[in-house]
C-alpha cells in the first residue's frame, strides 16, 4: 500500500550531488551511485531503466512528471508504487535530499564539530586499521617491483621545498607514494607540512580549512594551530565554514598516514590541512586563476604566514592526474594506444611542473577543456604559485590501466 506520507515526502524528489559511474554486475550493465562526501558509505547500483529517471530527480519534477517521462521513453507504465519503492531505497541509503538525510546530516555535523580530532575515516576500508599490518603494507610499497627499493634520495633532496604526491588509494598507487616519500627521507626535518588537498565535493569558498588534528592508526598527526591562527588573522574565519568537507575527504588523510609512518615516533608530525576547490569555471572561461581576487589573496596569506613563522614549511600537493574511461564519462573503454597518448600528454603537462611554471601548467590543462580530467589541477597550481622559482623533477609517473576507468599519477619533487 502507498501511504500518503510517502507520497507527500517524495512529491518532488531531489537526488543529492553524487558520483555516478557505470559497472557490470553479474553480467548486467548498471549505474553505480556513491556519495563523495561520505555521509553514506553505500554504493547503490541501479539498472538502466531506473537510471533513466535519475536526471528527473531534481526537485522540480513531480511523481506524475517522472511517470509520464518513463512512458514516453519506454512505452510501458512505471506504477506509482514502483517509483515510490525506488525513492524509498535511495532515501534509506541517504542519497535523496530529504528530511531523513537532513536529520542524519545534522547529527554528523554536530558530532564532527564537537570532536577534537578528525577520525581516520578510511581506516579498515582503504587501508588496514591495525597499526602493525598498516606498517607492513606501507613498507611493502617501497620494496615493490615498481617501488624505489634501494634507490637513494637524489642529491637535490636537501633543498626540496615541495612535492606532488598521489591521492589514489594505496592499493593502486602505493609504490608511487613510496617514491615521493623516499625523496623526503633525504630532506631536512620539516617544522610543518602544508598539505594542499583535492576536494572531491563542492565547497562554498575556493579553499577550506580545519583546526582538527588527524587521527591515523599509527598515531596522531597534529594540525599546526599557530600557523592557522596567523593565516586566519589575514584571511578571516570564513575558510572554516566548509570544515565539514574534511570529514570524509581522503586526499589529506592519505598523506597524514604516510607522513606519520615516515616520521620517527619520537617526533610530532604537524600539518596545515588545506582543501582546494574546483577551478572548473576558469577552465570553461579559458582564463587563468591568476589575478582572481580570492585566490591571489589566499596564496599571499599563505606566503606571509610561512615567512612570519619561519622554520621549515614543506608543501605537499595531494593530486592525481588524468581520469579517463567510461567510469568518468567517456563513451568507450580505454585501449593500450590511448594509454600511450595519455602518457605523452601527461608528460608534456608535467614538463611545465618541472619548470615551476604555474600558468603554463594551467593553460596546458585548459586548452582542451581539461579533456583528461586532471583532478589535481587546483593543488598543483597553488603549489607552483607558492613555490615561485622552484624547479621540479618527476621521480615516478604511473598509470592504473583499467579499461573502464584509468587514473594516472606521479611523484614530483620541487626544489629551491
Amino acid at each position: 500500500m502507498t501511504s500518503s506520507d510517502d507520497t507527500d515526502s517524495y512529491a518532488y524528489p531531489r537526488l543529492r550531488q553524487l558520483e555516478a559511474f557505470p559497472a557490470t554486475i553479474s553480467g548486467q550493465q548498471v549505474l553505480c551511485l556513491r556519495d563523495p562526501m561520505r555521509y553514506s558509505d553505500a554504493v547503490v547500483s541501479v539498472p538502466p531503466q531506473t537510471a533513466s529517471i535519475l536526471g528527473l530527480l531534481d526537485g522540480h519534477h513531480s511523481l506524475l512528471d517522472i511517470q509520464e517521462a518513463f512512458v514516453r521513453r519506454f512505452g510501458n507504465l512505471l506504477f506509482r508504487e514502483q517509483l515510490l519503492e525506488i525513492l524509498r531505497s535511495l532515501d534509506e541509503h541517504l542519497l535523496l535530499d530529504s528530511q531523513r538525510f537532513a536529520d542524519h546530516l545534522a547529527k554528523i555535523e554536530e558530532g564532527f564539530r564537537r570532536a577534537r580530532s578528525r577520525a581516520a575515516s578510511l581506516a579498515g576500508k582503504s587501508y588496514p586499521s591495525d597499526p602493525a599490518e598498516l606498517g607492513r603494507q606501507l613498507d611493502g610499497y617501497t620494496g615493490a617491483p615498481d617501488g624505489p627499493q634501494d634507490t637513494a634520495p637524489t642529491p637535490s633532496a636537501s633543498s626540496i621545498a615541495g612535492m606532488v604526491v598521489p591521492h589514489i588509494d594505496f592499493a593502486r598507487g602505493g609504490p608511487c607514494y613510496a617514491w615521493g616519500y623516499r625523496e623526503l627521507e633525504g630532506a631536512p626535518p620539516a617544522d610543518r607540512y602544508l598539505i594542499l588537498g583535492t576536494v572531491h565535493a563542492p565547497i562554498m569558498r575556493a579553499f577550506s580549512l580545519t583546526r582538527k588534528d588527524f587521527e591515523t592508526p599509527l598515531g596522531l598527526v597534529e594540525t599546526d594551530q599557530e600557523f592557522l591562527d596567523c593565516l586566519l588573522d589575514t584571511t578571516g574565519s570564513e575558510y572554516l565554514n566548509d570544515e565539514l568537507a574534511h570529514r570524509g575527504e581522503h586526499s589529506i588523510e592519505f598523506q597524514a598516514v604516510f607522513l606519520r609512518h615516515h616520521t620517527p615516533t619520537s617526533r610530532p608530525v604537524r600539518i596545515v590541512p588545506v582543501l582546494c576547490g574546483s577551478l572548473h569555471q576558469f577552465i570553461e572561461d579559458r582564463r587563468s586563476p591568476g589575478g582572481e581576487r580570492e585566490i591571489e589573496g589566499f596564496v599571499e596569506a599563505l606566503r606571509k604566514t610561512m615567512a612570519r613563522l619561519g622554520g621549515r614549511t614543506l608543501v605537499l600537493a595531494s593530486a592525481d592526474l588524468a581520469h579517463i574511461g567510461p567510469q568518468f564519462g567517456d563513451p568507450h573503454q580505454i585501449t593500450p594506444g590511448q594509454l600511450r597518448e595519455v602518457a605523452d600528454a601527461d608528460r608534456q603537462m608535467l614538463a611545465s611542473v618541472e619548470a615551476g611554471d604555474a600558468e603554463a601548467f594551467f593553460h596546458i590543462v585548459a586548452r582542451d577543456g581539461d579533456r583528461r580530467r586532471i583532478c589535481g589541477l587546483p593543488p598543483i597550481y597553488i603549489l607552483l604559485r607558492l613555490l615561485s622559482g622552484a624547479r621540479g623533477r618527476v621521480l615516478r609517473y604511473s598509470q592504473w590501466p583499467d579499461p573502464q576507468g584509468t587514473v594516472t599519477f606521479a611523484a614530483i619533487g620541487l626544489y629551491c
